[in-house]
C-alpha cells in the first residue's frame, strides 16, 4: 500500500489544503457560538457526582460540590431550570471533562432539550481532552485455559496463548443470540469484543480470503439470466477442515451465495465428512439460491480461534475466549453492551462537540427529526450498526472521523419529495474508513435519501462496497475523495443509484475517485447510475485507476461533462439493458414515475424531460450528454450498439496529450496549453477537494492507506463445451406445411424425436430439463422450424411479449460464407403468436428489419403445460442463396420461466445467440 496524507499540495493524491469554503457558514457560526463563553454553564466528569451542582468543573477541596457524573443529570438540570424560569438566556453549555462516560442505555433526548437560534445548546469534550461515552463494559479476570475438555477443542497453536473471562462472574449475562441474517445484507453483530479500541474478530476460517463451494448438491435447480444454481444451500467442499466442527453449536457460514453484492450469514444443519457436503438450515432461505464458484467463509467456532486477535463467546458457560494480540496490560479489553448511544427526536439548536462515541451494539447516534443539530469535530467508532442516523432538516455531521462500523457511516433523510422541498440535511468534511465490516454490502460511509441534501468535502476510504448511495431528488456531491473502495465487490459503485427514472436533478461535481479495482482486481464501477436511473450530472470530476468510471445504465437525460478520466477501462460505459435482458423492467419505471407527481408543478417545471418519459419507446436510453472530457490511457467508451442513438458525444479529448501539470506525480492539472480549453473545457479546482483544515476538524493532517492493485488470480481454465461443432443434417420439405402452430405428423417427419433435435443443455452445456424438441426442413425458397415445448407441470406458460420475461424461442443464424464479420440474426417468438426481429447481438437496423420480412410465424398453446410454434424463413430475407450456401451456424433457445430457464440445442458458455459457440445445420438433398 501507499501511503496517503491528505493536506499537502503536491499533487491529487495528496489533496491539498483550501481554506474554509463558503459553502460552510453554519459550521462556523457554531464553532464562534461554542467557543465564546456561554451565559450557562454545567460539567460533567467521571469523578463526578450526581448529588453536586454540576456548577464547577471540578470537585471543591471539601468533595461536598463538584461536576456531575451523567449526561442524564446534566440534561434534567436544564429542564428543570427551564421549568423554573431560571436558566440565563443566551448560549448553553453542557462540558464533559476527558474520560470514559460507561453506558448501558442510550442518553434520550426529545423536544423540551432544545435550543433556540439565540440560545443554541452545545454538549461539548474538554479541550485538549478526550471525553469518551462508550457503550462497552472493560473486561478484567483473564486466565489461561484449563479445561482439558476447552484445550482439546482448541488449535494446538492457540492452547497456552488463548486466554479466558468469566463474563457472568463480572455482571455481563446477555451476549446476544448468535443467529442468521434474515435476508441478504442483513445481520447483526450483536455483542462484540475491542482490544486497543479495535474490533477484533470472531474465530474464523480461513482466516484470510474465502473457501470455495466446489459444487451445489440441492436438488432443486434453477437459473438466474441463465446462470445455473440450486435453491437449496446444500454443497461439497474441499479438503478435511470442517471436520473440526461437527460437535461445534452454532456454526455459522458468512457467503456471497449466487451474487456478489448480495451476502447473508447463515447457521450450518450438518456436515457430511465422507460426502463432504455441508447442509445449511432451511430457514432463512437465501433469495437467490447458490451456485458453485461462490466464495464463504465460517467463523463462531472455538476450534478456528488459531490467531492473535481472534475471539470466541460460549454462551452457555458465559466464557469468553481470546488469543490477545498484544499483552493484556497493554490496552483495554471491552465487549460492546449498549444498543445506542444518543437518541434524539424533535430536538431542535443542539450540538455535540468534540466527543469519542464508541462501542454501541447497534447505531451510535440517532438523530430523528431534528431541526438545527450538528455532531461536529468527534470521533465514532466501533459500531455494531450505523455510525449515525439522521432526519429532518438544515442539520449535519461535520468534521468528524467515522470508523470501524458493523454498517455504514451515516444514513440521512429529509424533505418533501411530493413538493421537492429540499431538507438542507449535509455531510460535510468528514472523514469515512473501515465501514461495512459486518454487513460489506450496500452499507455505504453516507446513504442520501429526500431531498435537496448535500456530502460535502469528505473522505471515503477502505471499505469493501460502495461509498456512497443515494436515491430522491436534487442532491449534491461535491469536492470529495474517493480511494480503496469496493475492494470486495465487482458489481457495485463508489457511488451506486437505481432503479427509478424520477429521482432526478443529482449533481456529482468536483470529486476526485482513484485508485478503485473490485474484488481481486476484477473491475467494478465509478459513478454506477444502474438500472435506468436518470438526470445525474456528472461534472469536474478526475477519474485515475477507475473501471467503468462513469457507467449509466439504460438511463435517459444524464450528462457527462468536463471530466478528466486517466487509465480507467473504461471512462465510458452506456447500455440499453431495458431493451435486453432488463425488458421486465419496462412497467416498473412507468410505475415508478407515476408514483410522483411528475404532471404537476413544481415537478414539470424541474424536469420537463418527464413529460415525454413514457413518449415512444422509453425502453431505449434517450438523451444523454458525453460532452468536453479528457480521456488518456485506458479505453475511452463502452457503449452497447442500441444505446448509441440516445448519447450524444461532442468535443471530447481521447487519446490525446492533454498536457498534463504533472502527470507523474498524479497532478491532472491542465497546463495553459492544453488543447482542451479550446474545447471549452473548464478548470476543475483541485485544491478545494477533500478534507480541510478547520476548528471543527476532530483531526489533522489526515494520513491513510493508497491500495494498490490486486494481482488477479488467473481464471480456472475452461473445458471446452465440444471438440467440433455439433451439425445436424436438415432434410429437404416432404409435405406442405401450414404455419399456424398446430405440429401434425404428416408436416413433421412423423413428430419422431429421433428424427428432431433436443434442446436440452443449460448455457454451459450442462444437461436441463424439461427438454425441448425440434424439427427442421428446407424447400428452394426458406427454411422451416418447429419447436415443441413442455413446461413443469407444477407451474403456467407466461404469454407475454417480452424476451426473458416471458416464455419464448429463439433462432439465431448466421452464414459463414458472407466472411467473419457476417452479422447474427436473431428472431424470437412467444406463445401469443408475435415475433420480432432482435438487435441484441448488434445486428445493423437494416439487416434486422429484413430479417423479419416474409417470416411466417404461428404459436398455440397446446394446453396450460405445452406450446407449440412453427417458422416458415425466407432465405432472400436472411441474405443466404440455398443453391450456393449449405451450411450455416445456427443455435436455438427456448426460454421456459417456470423454472427460470434457459435450454439451448448447445449450450454456448455466453449469449444464447453466440453461434459460433453452438452448432451448424447443413442443408441436404
Amino acid at each position: 500500500m501507499m501511503r496517503h496524507l491528505t493536506g499537502l499540495s503536491s499533487g491529487l493524491v495528496l489533496a491539498m489544503i483550501c481554506a474554509c469554503p463558503s459553502s460552510a457558514p453554519a459550521q462556523q457560526d457554531a464553532a464562534a457560538a461554542a467557543a465564546a463563553e456561554p451565559p450557562a454553564m454545567l460539567y460533567l466528569a467521571p469523578t463526578g457526582n450526581d448529588a453536586w451542582s454540576g456548577k464547577l468543573p471540578a470537585p471543591n477541596n471539601a468533595k461536598t460540590d463538584g461536576p456531575f457524573a451523567t449526561l442524564e443529570r446534566a440534561r434534567d438540570e436544564l429542564r428543570n431550570l427551564r421549568k423554573a424560569g431560571t436558566l440565563p438566556t443566551g448560549p448553553v453549555v453542557v462540558e464533559l471533562a476527558g474520560g470514559v462516560y460507561e453506558r448501558t442505555a442510550p442518553l434520550a433526548l426529545t423536544a423540551e432539550d432544545s435550543g433556540t437560534e439565540p440560545a443554541p445548546v452545545t454538549y461539548r469534550g474538554r479541550k485538549g481532552e478526550v471525553a469518551r461515552i462508550v457503550g462497552g463494559k472493560v473486561v478484567t479476570g483473564w486466565q489461561p485455559v484449563t479445561d482439558p475438555a476447552v484445550l482439546a477443542r482448541l488449535d494446538e497453536s492457540a492452547r497456552d496463548k488463548v486466554r479466558q473471562a468469566d463474563l457472568r462472574a463480572q455482571g455481563l449475562i446477555d451476549y446476544a443470540e448468535v443467529k442468521a441474517g434474515p435476508g441478504w445484507g442483513q445481520s447483526q453483530p450483536g455483542m462484540e469484543l475491542f482490544f486497543q479500541d479495535k474490533p477484533m474478530t470472531v474465530a474464523r476460517w480461513p482466516n484470510e480470503g474465502f473457501a470455495h463451494i466446489v459444487d451445489v448438491v440441492g436438488g432443486a435447480p434453477h437459473k438466474i439470466h441463465g446462470i445455473p444454481g440450486d435453491k437449496i444451500g446444500k454443497f461439497t467442499y474441499d479438503g478435511d477442515r470442517p471436520t473440526r466442527w461437527t460437535a461445534e453449536k452454532n456454526v455459522m457460514l458468512h457467503g456471497w451465495w449466487f451474487w456478489d453484492w448480495a451476502d447473508q450469514r447463515l447457521r450450518i444443519e450438518s456436515v457430511d465428512t465422507e460426502k463432504k457436503v455441508i447442509t445449511l438450515d432451511p430457514e432463512p432461505v437465501h433469495s437467490y439460491g447458490f451456485r458453485k464458484g461462490q466464495w464463504y467463509y465460517a467463523y463462531n467456532l472455538l476450534p478456528e480461534l488459531d490467531q492473535p486477535g481472534e475471539w470466541y463467546m460460549d454462551r452457555d458457560a458465559g466464557i469468553l475466549y481470546f488469543w490477545p494480540p498484544a499483552p493484556l496490560d497493554s490496552g483495554d479489553a471491552m465487549v460492546s453492551v449498549a444498543p445506542a448511544l444518543v437518541q434524539m427526536k424533535d430536538v431542535a439548536y443542539l450540538t455535540l462537540h468534540r466527543m469519542t462515541f464508541e462501542c454501541s451494539r447497534g447505531t451510535a447516534l440517532s438523530l430523528d427529526n431534528v431541526n438545527q443539530v450538528r455532531v461536529t469535530g468527534s470521533v465514532i467508532r466501533n459500531t455494531g450498526g450505523w455510525a449515525a442516523s439522521l432526519s429532518g432538516k438544515a442539520s449535519g455531521i461535520v468534521g468528524c472521523d467515522l470508523y470501524n462500523m458493523a454498517e455504514g457511516g451515516v444514513s440521512m433523510n429529509g424533505g418533501d419529495r411530493k413538493t421537492l422541498t429540499p431538507a438542507g440535511l449535509y455531510v460535510d468534511n468528514c472523514h469515512f474508513f473501515k465501514f461495512g465490516r459486518w454487513n460489506p454490502i450496500c452499507k455505504p460511509g453516507v446513504q442520501v435519501g429526500g431531498v435537496g441534501n448535500r456530502v460535502t468535502h469528505n473522505l471515503f476510504n477502505d471499505a469493501p462496497h460502495m461509498a456512497v448511495m443515494w436515491g430522491g431528488n436534487d442532491h449534491l456531491f461535491e469536492y470529495n475523495e474517493f480511494h480503496s473502495v469496493v475492494y470486495g465487490s465487482n458489481d457495485a459503485g463508489v457511488m451506486y443509484a437505481g432503479y427509478n427514472p424520477a429521482m432526478r436533478g443529482h449533481m456529482i461535481r468536483y470529486n476526485y475517485f482513484h485508485h478503485i479495482y473490485g474484488f481481486e482486481g476484477r473491475g467494478c464501477n465509478g459513478v454506477y447510475l444502474d438500472d435506468m436511473f436518470c438526470s445525474a450530472t456528472m461534472f469536474g470530476n478526475i477519474f485515475y485507476q477507475v473501471p467503468r468510471a462513469a457507467f449509466i445504465g439504460g438511463g435517459h437525460d444524464n450528462v457527462v461533462e468536463n471530466n478528466v478520466f486517466v487509465d480507467c477501462k473504461p471512462a465510458l460505459h452506456v447500455d440499453a439493458r431495458m431493451m435486453g435482458w432488463a425488458a421486465a423492467s419496462v412497467p416498473t419505471m412507468k410505475q415508478r414515475l407515476e408514483e410522483v407527481p411528475y404532471k404537476e408543478e413544481p415537478w414539470c417545471s424541474r424536469y420537463p424531460q418527464l413529460l415525454t418519459y413514457l413518449e415512444g419507446n422509453y425502453a431505449e436510453p434517450r438523451g444523454n450528454i458525453v460532452t468536453r472530457n479528457i480521456c488518456v490511457g485506458g479505453k475511452w467508451d463502452e457503449i452497447e450498439g442500441k444505446a448509441k442513438p440516445g448519447v450524444a458525444l461532442t468535443d471530447n479529448l481521447v487519446d490525446e496529450d492533454p498536457k498534463f501539470v504533472d502527470a507523474e506525480h498524479l497532478n491532472f492539472q491542465l497546463r495553459d496549453d492544453s488543447p482542451a480549453w479550446k474545447l471549452g473545457f473548464q478548470r476543475i479546482p483541485i485544491e478545494k477537494i477533500g478534507l480541510y483544515p478547520d476548528d471543527l476538524r476532530v483531526s489533522w493532517p489526515v494520513v491513510c492507506e493508497v491500495r494498490t492493485k490486486p494481482e488477479t488470480p488467473a481464471p480456472p481454465a475452461k473445458k471446452a463445451l465440444r471438440t467440433a461443432p455439433a451439425v445436424v443434417k436438415v432434410p429437404r420439405l416432404s409435405a406442405p406445411v401450414m404455419i399456424d402452430g398446430t405440429l401434425t405428423p404428416e408436416e413433421w417427419s412423423g413428430l419422431d424425436a429421433a428424427k428432431g433435435i433436443v434442446i436440452e443443455q443449460g448455457l454451459q452445456g450442462e444437461k436441463t430439463s424439461p427438454p425441448s424438441t425440434a424439427w427442421l426442413a428446407w424447400d428452394d425458397t426458406a427454411l422451416y422450424v418447429a419447436i415443441d415445448n413442455s413446461i413443469n407441470p407444477k407451474t403456467i406458460i407466461r404469454p407475454g411479449n417480452t424476451w426473458g420475461q416471458d416464455d419464448a424461442v429463439e433462432l439465431a443464424i448466421r452464414n459463414p460464407a458472407a466472411g467473419k464479420d457476417a452479422p447474427i440474426l436473431v428472431l424470437r417468438g412467444f406463445p401469443s403468436g408475435s415475433f420480432v426481429s432482435s438487435d441484441e447481438p448488434g445486428t445493423p437496423a437494416a439487416v434486422v428489419k429484413r430479417v423479419a420480412e416474409g417470416v411466417q410465424y404461428g404459436a398455440k398453446m397446446v394446453d396450460a403445460k405445452r406450446w407449440t410454434t412453427e417458422w416458415r424463413i425466407p432465405f432472400a430475407s436472411l441474405g443466404i442463396d440455398p443453391a450456393k450456401d449449405t451450411k450455416f451456424a445456427f443455435n436455438i433457445s427456448v426460454r421456459k420461466t417456470a423454472d427460470e430457464l434457459w435450454l439451448l440445442w448447445q449450450g454456448t458458455d455466453a449469449a444464447t445467440w453466440e453461434v459460433g459457440n453452438a452448432g451448424v445445420i447443413e442443408l441436404v438433398r
